[in-house]
């Protein structure tokens, strides 16, 4: 079978002057004799560019080759050092319109990727985690799947919520009307995935969004803050989710690279689900269902919570 291969390129957007936006895709092993294929797009965390895709290219292989994740397109744009996926106010430039609407039009148009939801996905970190979530969120109806790595913003729906504990991401920058003390409180609000997951919840849920949050407990950055606000606001909402909050692990260093490629084989697998099916239900799962089937039915008389997937929790203090 070929091996894997990265392809640059870049794509004409009517919001900059001069060039285009600079991308790499990810093309898997026997690209070019198999597909269609699953579409994942990969965002960078702060100060990363394309360039992030190509280096973190070893991570996906190896999940190739031990048949852990299905093959699929990776694709990365270089949108800005610290853009959190903007679109301006202004105008002067959209960077979530361009990752859910311009580059997987051209993304299609360009490789064997397959065109529906079910098959296109987001996976970020960091910056990339954050900018992830609040367009899937957003987009349930253009994505099936998210996973995101430590999310960088601050736990809370309104910008006044968090203190200087979750601002130390503002000394990498970004922009003013988002980041830092002269930002908009407005736009912060508009572009915050808890509130677009509140926001938004209806369409979350009849869309089905698959979604994996994780983060380390000893996040330098204190990222698992946002990660388990996130979770909360989730919980509370009755949206299905996957949770991981990884004991030691910091925002960078060694624990990242197994972080990723757990997530990328989770992904893998819900795009997987998404076009076998789920598996029929296991028999001991049947069983029991119909043996609490009564019993869940006359608890809900009682309590209508009965019948939510997660429970509406006591204050923990």
């Amino acid at each position: 079978m070929n091996p894997s291969r990265i392809e640059l390129g870049e794509l004409a957007v009517d919001f900059a002057r001069e060039g285009g936006v600079p991308y790499a895709v990810l093309l898997p092993p026997g690209y070019d004799s198999g597909g269609p294929y699953p579409l994942v797009l990969f965002l960078y965390g702060g100060g990363g560019s394309r360039q992030t895709l190509v280096e973190a290219r070893s991570v996906f292989e190896q999940c190739w080759s031990m048949g852990s994740a299905p093959p699929v397109v990776l694709a990365c744009a270089t949108v800005g050092e610290f853009s959190y996926y903007l679109d301006h106010p202004d105008g002067r430039y959209r960077w979530e319109r361009f990752l859910s609407e311009d580059f997987p039009r051209h993304l299609r148009a360009t490789y064997k990727v397959r065109p529906d939801r079910a098959s296109t996905a987001l996976l970020g970190i960091s910056m990339g985690g954050y900018g992830s979530l609040k367009i899937a969120f957003q987009h349930p109806e253009t994505f099936g799947a998210v996973a995101a790595l430590q999310p960088i913003t601050e736990p809370g729906f309104r910008a006044t919520d968090a203190g200087e504990r979750n601002h130390l991401y503002f000394i990498g920058g970004g922009p003013e009307e988002l980041v830092g003390p002269k930002r908009n409180p407005a736009l912060f609000e508009a572009n915050n995935p808890a509130v677009r997951a509140r926001d938004n919840a209806r369409a979350i849920l009849e869309h089905g969004l698959a979604i994996y949050l994780e983060a380390g407990d000893a996040d330098a950055l204190n990222a698992h803050d946002v990660a388990e606000f996130i979770h909360r606001v989730l919980w509370d909402l009755d949206i299905s989710h996957e949770y991981h909050l990884v004991r030691g692990a910091d925002h960078v260093g060694p624990s990242v690279v197994p972080r990723l490629r757990e997530a990328f084989v989770w992904l893998g697998a819900a795009l997987r689900r998404a076009e076998e099916g789920e598996a029929p239900e296991d028999a001991a799962i049947r069983g029991l269902r119909t043996h609490l089937e009564g019993a869940r039915a006359a608890a809900s008389e009682q309590d209508p919570t009965t019948l939510r997937r997660f429970g509406v929790l006591p204050p923990s203090r």
